[in-house]
């Protein structure tokens, strides 16, 4: 009778083991899945900013040597200033990639540069001589399409996106720019194909690449979760090639000499001071 009972005992502890191997399978499954699902429902941290941004440019940029060259060759006496400073508007959007990293995007509109005279003006540079009521105007306006990486040092946000006091960062990008200077009907240029002089008639366009590095300090104002902020940056952005066409399709450019070889770069590279509103949220 025992005897009997012994292959039955065999099976049942087999089942029980079987069973209980099987449960532990189910439960590693089970539990593997909710921790996908918690990834899964887990919200990502992005943020929106607006700021502005005032920067010192270069004192003997081409631009500046330009506007020097024009106040010798044109009357009365200095009708024309350099361009020295810089203001910025920018708007950004990012993300929290990592616990102390961030990753934005963002667009840059300068506010014009330059001069807009009306008056009586004679030229000895060729071919306007004296003219009245005449429009001399030299703007600059420059936009940008840029990218960049935060690295938070001290109190970056937490999950929920609040930044629980004074937060620190460094970090770096880059982006592409474009620029187009308006200058006055008429004004001098040499033709890239000839390097005869011409009268300009149409706005001088560039695109050029920028980088920046910059250390930042962000603060909870307590209002609505707004943080201000506040950055100092260097930015190297220099448009070395700015032309625009003539009828002919032929490239037009300024010089700041009578010599066709001293082409007009626009560097506007310099520190930068910039103070910004910034939100982080979750979604």
């Amino acid at each position: 009778m025992f005897k009997k009972l012994i292959p039955v005992f065999i099976a049942l502890f087999a089942i029980t083991v079987a069973a209980s191997a099987f449960g532990q399978t189910e439960d590693e499954i089970i539990s593997k899945y909710l921790k996908k699902m918690e990834k899964d429902r887990k919200h990502k941290i992005y943020y929106g900013s607006l700021s502005f941004s005032y920067g010192k440019l270069p004192n003997s940029s081409d631009y500046n040597v330009y506007s020097n060259y024009v106040n010798v060759n044109v009357g009365p006496d200095n009708p024309m200033t350099g361009i020295w400073r810089s203001k910025e508007l920018s708007a950004n959007m990012g993300m929290m990639i990592s616990k102390k990293t961030s990753f934005q995007l963002g667009f840059d509109y300068w506010l014009k540069m330059g001069d807009n005279r009306n008056g009586d003006y004679t030229f000895s540079i060729s071919p306007l001589g004296t003219q009245t009521d005449f429009e001399l105007i030299s703007e600059v306006q420059v936009y940008g399409i840029t990218g960049g990486v935060d690295y938070h040092l001290l109190n970056p946000p937490d999950n929920e996106g609040i930044v629980n006091g004074f937060n620190v960062r460094v970090g770096g990008g880059g982006g592409i720019y474009f620029s187009k200077w308006e200058v006055w009907s008429g004004a001098s240029s040499f033709n890239l194909s000839t390097s005869d002089e011409e009268a300009n008639v149409a706005p001088l366009k560039g695109t050029s690449p920028g980088f920046s590095a910059w250390v930042g300090a962000d603060y909870p104002t307590g209002f609505f979760g707004m943080l201000l902020s506040a950055n100092v940056n260097y930015l190297y952005l220099n448009f070395s090639d700015v032309h625009s066409y003539n009828d002919f399709d032929e490239e037009l450019y300024l010089s700041y000499t009578s010599n066709p070889e001293d082409r007009v770069e626009l560097d506007f590279s310099g520190l930068r001071g910039k103070i910004e509103f910034k939100k982080y949220f979750k979604w």
